[in-house]
């Protein structure tokens, strides 16, 4: 009970002679009993007991480090730092790996852009022979220089036949 409670101005009279005594024998001071009471050496013996125990217990008394709480208060802050340093390093991962895959897919593009490049150059030079070779051909068999190509005259009927084609739809009636 606190000594500034109020109900303990409302103790039993035995609770206000136990606290007197104990105060008494502690040495913590002066008698506020109101009867007389004698020290015997038991009581003394008692006393210097508890005065020991206590002096020893105020000596042992271990003190928590400060460091040591907050540690633990840092502990749930370390875990969560920890757990989102794991989640960025694999992000970072997956990221360097798509980069690598998009490097080696643009890198395979090039490459088929330059093989389609030099498929269409070689084309383009087999073509360009061939007209040459053509124009040689056409030059040696006595046609016009102007004419690059060799034509092959074709006859054209000069109308179309009405027996080349059938009626689909009726006339109406």
């Amino acid at each position: 009970m606190s000594w500034s409670d109020p109900a303990r101005r409302f103790e039993p009279v035995e609770d206000v002679q136990l606290r007197a005594e104990l105060r008494d024998l502690l040495g913590l001071g002066p008698v506020a009993s109101s009867r007389e009471a004698a020290s015997t050496p038991e009581l003394m013996a008692l006393a210097n007991d508890l005065r020991r125990e206590a002096q020893r217990r105020r000596r042992t008394e271990r003190k928590r480090p400060t460091w040591g709480m907050l540690a633990a208060a840092a502990l749930p802050l370390l875990v969560a730092l920890a757990g989102l340093g794991s989640w960025g390093l694999h992000q970072k991962t997956r990221a360097d790996e798509l980069a690598t895959q998009t490097q080696r897919q643009e890198a395979e593009l090039t490459r088929m852009a330059a093989t389609h490049a030099e498929e269409v150059a070689r084309e383009r030079q087999a073509k360009e022979s061939a007209q040459q070779q053509l124009q040689l051909a056409s030059r040696q068999m006595g046609r016009k220089a102007s004419e690059p190509y060799l034509v092959i005259p074709v006859e054209k009927p000069l109308r179309i036949q009405a027996d080349d084609y059938q009626r689909v739809k009726q006339k109406p009636q």
